[in-house]
């Protein structure tokens, strides 16, 4: 099976005479572009209001004291940390957030949990920031 259609037509005639030639078509694999756009707006109607309400609810605030931050609209989570007891913070980015400028977060504690910030924006100046208050 290829994915040019007058490839299969070739292969087709090759070992018969002249008088024994057939042709196969077969549908074109480009026909699936429109179904494949089709699946991304569908799932996009349901991730785009999500990731609204994550960009709304998600907040990491930083001042030489404390680290401040939490997420969540139906299972919240909040973080209240003094600065001092901030033991690592880790940014872990795809290719994309590392193209568009956004990444996640992982900010862990003396407590031992670490709490993780999706989809922050400028991941790294986040790091930054709160290593130089460390």
């Amino acid at each position: 099976m290829t994915f040019l259609p007058y490839l299969d037509i070739i292969k087709a005639k090759r070992g018969l005479t002249e008088l024994e030639e057939k042709y196969i078509f077969r549908p074109s694999w480009l026909t699936l572009i429109p179904h494949v756009l089709l699946m991304v707006v569908f799932v996009g109607f349901i991730t785009f209001p999500i990731q609204i309400l994550t960009i709304l609810t998600t907040k990491i605030t930083v001042t030489k004291d404390r680290v401040y931050g939490q997420t969540g609209i139906l299972h919240r989570t909040t973080q209240n940390s003094p600065i001092s007891k901030v033991q690592s913070v880790i940014v872990d980015r795809t290719l994309f957030g590392r193209i568009l400028g956004y990444g996640k977060v992982r900010i862990s504690t003396a407590d031992g949990i670490p709490v993780v910030y999706s989809w922050m924006g400028r991941p790294k100046k986040i790091q930054e920031i709160i290593n130089k208050y460390i």
